[in-house]
């Protein structure tokens, strides 16, 4: 098995599912490739209020380092970045565009990329890998995407949405069923009220 996650580093809901399936990749050495993917980019309009086109600038600027290491460094230099960015945003509640020396430092990332925060080509890059996830999955979704190939066949599906990161064991169990939806086309959706509030 093998897999594909494409995230939007500010979506809180799709972070916790990032969190639930690190545990995944890590318990079961699943191969994970970690993409990008750019809500701001897929929901773009004019009709957005000032705070709002604030907050995808923000977000932008910060994908384009995700991009800018991706296109030169590893997939886990990807990996250990986003975790180490969704913490400082997620977890510890600062801008997403904070304590960004810092924190690649602790990622071993020179500090370098930063300069990429302003450089709009990159752009392009994060379009496409976010039409890529959207071409997968279909128009009607967000984040996360998550792409299974069991080596037989590929397919996509958006989710899962949860509130809290399970412990292990629960992980592994959501991990049987996840897979039985992903891989059975005659699913398209489940879905309720958010009844538990986000865990963050």
């Amino acid at each position: 098995m093998k897999a594909r996650f494409f995230t939007d580093i500010t979506c809180p809901w799709a972070w916790q599912s990032s969190r639930w399936f690190k545990k995944i990749e890590e318990e079961l050495n699943i191969p994970t490739t970690w993409e990008l993917f750019s809500l701001a980019i897929k929901n773009k309009s004019s009709n957005k209020s000032p705070e709002m086109r604030e907050k995808h600038h923000k977000s932008l600027r910060v994908l384009r380092i995700l991009q800018a290491v991706q296109n030169e460094l590893s997939n886990d230099n990807v990996s250990s970045l986003y975790t180490a960015i969704g913490n400082n945003f997620h977890v510890k509640k600062q801008t997403i565009d904070s304590n960004l020396e810092n924190i690649l430092d602790e990622c071993g990332i020179d500090n370098k990329f930063l300069e990429n925060m302003d450089n709009e080509d990159l752009d392009k890059m994060i379009e496409n890998s976010t039409q890529q996830a959207v071409k997968l999955c279909g128009n009607d979704v967000g984040v996360p995407i998550i792409v299974l190939n069991d080596g037989k066949k590929e397919k996509a599906i958006f989710g899962p949405i949860i509130s809290k990161v399970p412990n292990l064991q629960e992980s592994l169990e959501m991990w049987e069923h996840f897979k039985y939806i992903c891989f059975n086309e005659n699913i398209h959706e489940l879905k309720r009220e958010r009844f538990i509030p986000l865990g963050l």
